[in-house]
């Protein structure tokens, strides 16, 4: 199965799709969270930033290996 990827920003932020190429239909959308709201001290909202970054990373990981094995359980992937 091919898919195509389409990565761009939306109000700064930045977006990853990833679509079917057959039927266009979307298999996965992933957005970077925003950064952390105000009220936080310099050193509080960086850490925050890094641990929200650290977790939608893990997020996308983890999105991208069940639509990896999902395709392997239907078939669709090539066996080695």
């Amino acid at each position: 199965m091919h898919y195509r990827i389409d990565a761009f920003l939306v109000h700064g932020n930045p977006r990853l799709q990833i679509k079917e190429a057959a039927s266009g239909s979307v298999r996965l959308v992933w957005d970077l969270p925003k950064s952390p709201a105000a009220g936080l001290g310099d050193s509080e909202r960086e850490l925050a930033q890094s641990l929200a970054t650290e977790e939608a990373l893990h997020k996308l990981f983890r999105s991208l290996f069940l639509l990896t094995t999902s395709q392997y359980l239907n078939g669709q992937l090539k066996r080695d």
